[in-house]
């Protein structure tokens, strides 16, 4: 297939540093768990794991199916395993999954393969120089993955990703904030840090981009979430009931964190 993606130099950027090589040896260990593996960790790609996925995808998806279109161009930035890249590329004309493992990036070729979708391709990068062209694509992704570049790299981060989008273009940022900090670091995953919502909304407007909303799309403790992670659910609900926990917490629920929670920002470069 021919892609009308291009990239600057030819070539993915490698990890640079000791932070970007450990989160990609903790995300190759992450990848024995299966394709969704990367979610709710300690749940090695159970119940709770494939829920928290049904829910991001209840929070991203729709934007997509009422607003892209299929000549549309989509970076995946964290792809992990590419259960939302697979699915974000029936909905778009392409689709480009970007990751810093490799291990993730071969269960993304397999998902690929399995659903023999031809609009896709796969990038190894450390994130913070993006393979790609100005101006690629119309769409980018980050669920749960700018949590990981560390606070001085961020405002980069960003640039990089204004930089490949169009005129126009939209970036769906998901991610779990915190305002408490006793919360943004937890001894269990010490590569990542829970920011406040506040923080993240200023860094992507000193990016140069607009934010046009931004709300609570998951609670960490929300009552059903227990009966999930147990199996008193069955797994064909799973998706009804993230759909409604999306709802309920976009209506009701609040972006300031006194212990974490994740939101979804949506960004949009100027035209």
């Amino acid at each position: 297939m021919s892609s009308h993606f291009s990239n600057r130099d030819g070539s993915s950027s490698e990890p640079v540093d000791q932070h970007v090589s450990q989160v990609a040896d903790l995300y190759g260990e992450l990848s024995v768990n299966g394709p969704y593996g990367t979610l709710a960790p300690g749940n090695k790609g159970g119940r709770k794991s494939r829920y928290v996925s049904d829910v991001f995808d209840a929070s991203l998806l729709p934007i997509l199916e009422q607003r892209a279109s299929s000549k549309d161009r989509l970076l995946d930035y964290g792809c992990g395993t590419g259960i939302f890249s697979v699915k974000a590329a029936r909905l778009v004309g392409e689709v480009a999954g970007l990751d810093v493992s490799t291990a993730m990036l071969e269960w993304g070729r397999k998902l690929q393969a399995e659903l023999g979708l031809e609009n896709m391709r796969w990038l190894r990068g450390d994130g913070r120089s993006i393979p790609m062209a100005d101006e690629s694509v119309d769409w980018v992704v980050a669920r749960e993955s700018l949590c990981y570049v560390p606070e001085d790299a961020l405002r980069g981060v960003l640039e990089e990703i204004r930089r490949v989008l169009s005129p126009g273009g939209h970036f769906l940022w998901l991610e779990q904030v915190s305002d408490s900090p006793n919360f943004r670091r937890q001894p269990a995953a010490p590569l990542l840090e829970k920011r406040p919502s506040s923080m993240l909304i200023e860094c992507g407007r000193q990016a140069g981009m607009q934010l046009q909303e931004a709300y609570c799309v998951r609670e960490p403790r929300f009552p059903w979430i227990y009966l999930i992670w147990a199996g008193l659910v069955p797994q064909a609900l799973s998706p009804h009931l993230a759909r409604w926990e999306v709802a309920i917490n976009r209506r009701f629920g609040k972006l300031h964190a006194r212990r974490w929670k994740d939101a979804l920002m949506v960004f949009r470069k100027p035209a």
